[in-house]
């Protein structure tokens, strides 16, 4: 795949279905009827939207999807404050995208626990002193919060707030361009929501819409997160077995399915210890990730992965996978402080002067038939195959003993 497809297709998967949830919310400011039509259900909306993020981040134990719902919704709360406290408004705005690049840049660490009770007091401690402001009178930290605050200009937002959001924002984003996960890209849409709805001056429901599209959003975030904990492979990123059953049971026409395992591993782990082992798993699973022909990659279990071709026959796959062997076992893998165990176990790869050492795998491929009508049949058959290559001395590619050769 071209790599300016590729990344249109990635920037895609993480704005969406964000970036939808912000424009239908900026629609409805704009559509009359609409606009009147809902602003009765605005406050509900926005509220619980939030506490329905909230929740489900807590049952996930998504800390930082959770903590990000709470400051949003103390945000709103203080637009509720009497008019004599602007102070306490401007105040709520400046921390509130201060608190969540914060939260996206600490590592996540759960809810109920000794960090997730650390940004539970921060956040307290900050909302006590938020209102206390609407107390002050005066002094330099309400000057500061009203820099350059042109009350007849377009937004009531002063530039010191503005410049907060813009730093966080920069922040998130580049976030999302290094970790390339979904939680900052849905942080950072959720920030943009409520910027927008901080300057809808005088507009209660604008306001509360667009807050409660930054709840949506970070709703959604927490169940992908609650979908990638039980169908993806954490190790690798690669869909784990429960997706690979499920895309199975769903094929339809003739498939093949390739069973890929790394060959040695376990002396390779006992030589350079289980953490290289895992270095070894996610560059494995990363070749097998590109592997072209319409193919879908899955981490099956241990140092297994598994690769369906829909729409192929097992004779159609195998150049694929031959192409998949070849270049893993070309690609040399560069050792990171390699230990050396006083007894070295049989058939350990060994490093070479650049400290790397060749990794190679073997892999079995079926096809479904109607004597292999059945998913766990055609699995099965590739899993012999795959027995098969390791028996005929490994790196190699072996088809089912059903297909001609």
């Amino acid at each position: 795949m071209p790599r300016n497809v590729a990344t249109v297709r990635w920037l895609a998967r993480m704005i969406t279905p964000g970036a939808w949830l912000l424009l239908a919310a900026w629609g409805l400011t704009q559509v009359e009827p609409a606009r009147l039509t809902v602003a009765p259900y605005a406050r509900l909306f926005c509220f619980a939207s939030l506490a329905a993020a909230g929740l489900l981040s807590w049952y996930y134990s998504q800390g930082r999807v959770l903590f990000s719902a709470l400051v949003v919704g103390l945000a709103v709360w203080s637009l509720t404050l009497p008019a004599s406290a602007d102070v306490s408004k401007l105040a709520a705005a400046f921390l509130l995208p201060l608190n969540i690049a914060l939260f996206a840049s600490l590592s996540e660490r759960g809810t109920v626990t000794p960090s997730g009770l650390l940004k539970l007091a921060l956040i307290a401690i900050e909302s006590v002193g938020v209102v206390m402001l609407g107390e002050v009178r005066g002094g330099p930290l309400e000057a500061f919060l009203h820099w350059s605050h042109d009350a007849d200009g377009p937004s009531w937002i002063p530039l010191g707030q503005q410049l907060s959001f813009a730093a966080a924002s920069l922040m998130l984003l580049g976030l999302v361009m290094f970790r390339r996960t979904r939680v900052e890209a849905g942080l950072l849409l959720a920030l943009v929501a409520a910027f927008v709805g901080l300057r809808q001056t005088g507009k209660n429901e604008e306001t509360l819409f667009y807050f409660g599209a930054a709840g949506l959003i970070l709703f959604y975030e927490a169940l992908e997160h609650g979908y990638e904990m039980a169908h993806r492979d954490e190790l690798t990123g690669l869909p784990g077995r429960r997706t690979l059953k499920e895309l199975m049971s769903h094929l339809g026409g003739r498939y093949a399915v390739a069973m890929c395992d790394v060959d040695h591993f376990k002396a390779f782990n006992d030589t350079y210890g289980h953490d290289t082992g895992d270095q070894v798993l996610k560059f494995v699973a990363s070749m097998i990730s590109r592997v072209r022909g319409g193919a879908r990659a899955f981490r099956y279990g241990g140092e297994e992965f598994t690769i369906v071709f829909p729409g192929r026959s097992a004779m159609e796959a195998r150049p694929f996978v031959e192409s998949l062997r070849e270049a893993i076992a070309m690609s040399g893998f560069r050792l990171r402080g390699p230990r050396d165990p006083d007894k070295k176990p049989e058939h350990a790869p060994e490093p070479g002067p650049d400290k790397s050492v060749t990794i190679t795998i073997s892999i079995g491929v079926a096809e479904n038939s109607k004597k292999l009508s059945a998913p766990e049949l055609v699995l099965e058959a590739a899993d012999g195959a795959l027995y098969r290559a390791k028996e005929s001395g490994r790196n190699c590619v072996r088809l089912a003993e059903s297909i001609p050769a």
